[in-house]
């Protein structure tokens, strides 16, 4: 029996890793083309590329019918954070797990044009990158991953039983855990629970994000209301995380010259939206929303609105959701700080945390 076993490799995944002290079992996707040998559904409508960022496709067991929802499908070696901003507020994370992570590998470095070519009207706003000055990619972090897909888990006799894909050689491998940390991405984490039977036909599965827009402005200052968090690109910055350069490089600072600025605008005002599963389908269902989604921190999770978090725990008290899907956002702009503070208090609740 495997006693901590993580399935996953993004952000979540990470930090789940390095806060049990990198004592754990990891298995995520590596050979993402395999997956089209598993009779798996291609999903064109979400997938999550960049012009120079590996391309990936979607693939998964349920199909996504939506005109207003914008979701994003990157199930491989480091999922999201291959292609995100890295943005961090350091605010509610405490000294100690600060010092931690950096003796870790992350470098909290603070927004300035010169650096991150980025500014904010927060000051606790910093970008984690590494150690090569590239925003920060989960990958980096582990010494060992399984290159499985996890196919469904079940419940017997109390144990946590899953059924793993070997994407070498697409054997069937089934192992015990006792404690489960699912860290997988909104999509593959419905995915997952449609396989296992964990969501039926007719049910709502529901997310709520923050409202979020881009504008584009001349030199200048935008007056925003005190709550709303606001991060400020300089023109050449914003082309090189629209391409996917994941770092500040000189060849796009010579587009310094050019006075616009991208205001990416968090406002403090939630919306909700929801899908209905009919069959292998997720539907939207009688929104009024403009869009949804484009924010890409869609979050908490809920099914027939019951949060994801007491879904698992009526399943196995041994089982935690990490990531977007099982946090509540309590404050517009970056989400990863609330994934790290969820992280660590449910460690430290349930006597897990190492450090």
């Amino acid at each position: 029996m495997i006693k901590n076993c993580i399935v996953g490799s993004g952000f979540s995944a990470a930090v789940t890793y390095l806060l049990l002290n990198k004592k754990s079992e990891v298995f995520a996707v590596i050979s993402n083309k395999r997956l089209k040998d598993l009779d798996l559904k291609k999903r064109n409508n979400i997938v999550s590329n960049k012009f120079l960022s590996k391309k990936i496709l979607s693939r998964g067991t349920i199909k996504y019918k939506v005109k207003k929802g914008i979701f994003h499908d990157r199930n491989c070696l480091g999922g999201n954070s291959n292609i995100w901003g890295g943005h961090i507020n350091l605010k509610k994370i405490s000294k100690k797990l600060i010092t931690f992570f950096k003796k870790n590998g992350l470098i909290f470095k603070n927004l300035s044009y010169k650096i991150t070519g980025s500014s904010s009207d927060q000051e606790n706003i910093y970008q984690i990158q590494n150690k090569d000055n590239d925003i920060f990619r989960s990958e980096l972090v582990f010494d060992k991953i399984n290159d499985y897909f996890l196919n469904n888990f079940k419940i017997e006799k109390k144990k946590i039983i899953l059924e793993l894909v070997c994407l070498k050689n697409l054997k069937i491998k089934k192992i015990k855990v006792k404690n489960l940390f699912l860290c997988l991405g909104s999509i593959q984490l419905v995915d997952l629970l449609k396989r296992s039977n964990y969501i039926n036909d007719k049910d709502i599965i529901s997310f709520s994000e923050f409202e979020h827009e881009f504008k584009l402005k001349y030199n200048g200052n935008l007056k925003l209301n005190k709550k709303d968090t606001l991060i400020k690109y300089k023109f050449s910055r914003a082309l090189g995380h629209f391409l996917g350069v994941q770092s500040y490089k000189k060849i796009f600072r010579l587009f310094n010259f050019i006075p616009i600025y991208i205001y990416q605008i968090f406002y403090n005002k939630k919306k909700r939206y929801k899908l209905i599963l009919n069959g292998q389908t997720l539907k939207e269902l009688n929104n009024s929303l403009e869009r949804f989604g484009d924010s890409i921190h869609y979050c908490d999770m809920r099914i027939n609105n019951v949060p994801i978090n007491s879904i698992l725990k009526r399943i196995s008290k041994n089982i935690f959701g990490f990531g977007m899907s099982f946090v509540l956002q309590d404050k517009p702009g970056p989400i990863s700080n609330d994934i790290i503070v969820d992280i660590a208090n449910t460690l430290k609740k349930n006597e897990l945390l190492k450090i």
